[in-house]
């Protein structure tokens, strides 16, 4: 081993410790939907966990000089490219989401272990059709795409290893709802990667917001 590599191994030690910290949260999130049944400390484990822990352990590492931001994605932007994302990735994305369930139906798999429980607050399921949606869009964002690839590109330069990869553990954060919901989200996870890749804007985002938009209006 020569000097430089041990030089790079606490570099290395802290992406991994960041990788574990930003993405485990997603996993471990659905457990809430199988075991919690009140509706108020779903949303605190959930804001808390994929929302809160997320932002604060960014801060931590952008602003303690650990990490800068191009390291998550966040860099500027031309309007034309962040338009062109987000027509895009919310058209694909929508249609994807609406009928690819039909195209795998067939394929064997395990049902859904459970679900979030029902919001019985009509101010609180606002906020997290709306905001919620938005929030979680933008950290899964953040993990998913722009974290994860400068993670794996510190491994493989191979844009194919880096959309599989990252599709596949973006679709394994929906474990609870099943295989199906895991094959459509890994797809769809495929998409919005190869559309950060080519952009560098925040299609995930983009997506959330035109659901969270077509949530609240009446059908």
């Amino acid at each position: 081993m020569t000097s430089a590599d041990l030089e790079r191994q606490p570099q290395n030690g802290l992406y991994v410790l960041a990788l574990f910290l930003l993405a485990s949260p997603f996993y471990l999130n659905d457990f809430a939907n199988i075991y919690v049944k009140d509706w108020r400390w779903w949303l605190f484990i959930d804001y808390t966990s994929v929302k809160l822990f997320p932002l604060l352990v960014v801060l931590w590492l952008i602003r303690g000089r650990n990490m800068p931001a191009s390291e998550f994605g966040l860099a500027r932007q031309t309007m034309p490219s962040f338009l062109a994302a987000f027509l895009l990735v919310a058209l694909v994305g929508t249609l994807m989401d609406q009928n690819a369930y039909k195209l795998i139906e067939k394929i064997p798999g395990y049902a859904a272990l459970a679900g979030m429980p029902e919001i019985a607050s009509p101010v609180w399921n606002w906020i997290d059709l709306t905001l919620g949606l938005v929030a979680v869009g933008v950290f899964e964002e953040l993990v998913f795409r722009g974290y994860m690839r400068t993670f794996l590109s510190r491994y493989t330069q191979s844009r194919f290893a880096i959309v599989f990869i990252s599709s596949v553990a973006f679709g394994l954060i929906h474990w609870s709802a099943g295989l199906h919901v895991v094959l459509v989200a890994s797809a769809i996870g495929a998409v919005l990667m190869v559309a950060y890749l080519r952009t560098k804007s925040c299609p995930r985002s983009c997506w959330r917001i035109s659901r969270s938009i077509s949530s609240i209006m009446p059908a």
